[in-house]
């Protein structure tokens, strides 16, 4: 009795998962029982190339979706002229096996129709907000399940107004995760406009913004207390109103 196994083309990640696991029960009752050589080799084949083909789409389809991340973000954060859009560009590398085969992720920028390389064509600001718009569209693609978000000293050689774009865009942010129960953000900043731009922002939302503001804000401060060069830290509470 010959055993026949059709291979279908899924659009989910999971439709191939059930149909890998599917294959593996029939390794187990047809080859694993039988002993027969030609079964377990066709099965194998199937098997590798089914988890290909569906590594491969679920690897393009995350690529896609940070992508269209990235973009919406860069043109609400970014106040210059020069560069219209940034994306992740993935490409294989290596030899003609499957071992020496890898894969390496470039950031490109465009200008029209042009994708130039940003490494060593871009200044240490764009650098700076490039980093915190990819790790932003990271976290929303694959931490939608870890809510905790934490960014530290993100308006590091930023400009006033790619201050003010990246608070809209936090804010927006925050006011669409709002309703997920375990969403946080933690902000570790040294700039006090910085906190004024997330303040203006928050208030500038107006009827969109769907979630309550905060009450109050920490501020860390270090003074010497004496001539052998100890330092203390002080905590101090703000109200957000007092801000």
């Amino acid at each position: 009795m010959s055993t026949y196994v059709y291979v279908y083309k899924y659009t989910f990640l999971w439709d191939e998962l059930l149909f890998v696991k599917f294959l593996f029960q029939i390794f187990v009752m047809f080859v694993y029982s039988e002993k027969k050589e030609k079964k377990l080799n066709s099965i194998i084949l199937i098997l590798r190339c089914c988890c290909t083909a569906s590594i491969l789409r679920f690897h393009g389809q995350k690529i896609a979706d940070i992508n269209r991340i990235i973009r919406e973000l860069w043109q609400r954060t970014y106040c210059g002229e020069d560069i219209d859009g940034i994306e992740i560009v993935s490409g294989e590398e290596g030899g003609s096996t499957r071992a020496a085969r890898s894969y390496n992720y470039r950031v490109v920028m465009r200008k029209g129709d042009a994708l130039l390389d940003m490494r060593g064509r871009c200044s240490a600001g764009q650098r700076v907000l490039a980093c915190i718009v990819i790790r932003l569209a990271l976290a929303e693609t694959f931490c939608l399940s870890c809510g905790i978000l934490t960014l530290d000293e993100p308006t590091t050689n930023l400009d006033e107004y790619n201050k003010a774009g990246l608070a809209t865009a936090l804010a927006e942010i925050i006011s669409t995760r709002s309703k997920q129960r375990n969403f946080q953000l933690v902000v570790i900043t040294h700039d006090a406009d910085f906190v004024t731009h997330m303040r203006d922002a928050f208030n500038g939302l107006g009827a969109d913004r769907t979630f309550n503001l905060p009450e109050y804000y920490w501020r860390i401060s270090r003074q010497q207390t004496g001539q052998n060069g100890q330092y203390c830290s002080e905590i101090h509470r703000t109200d957000w109103d007092d801000m």
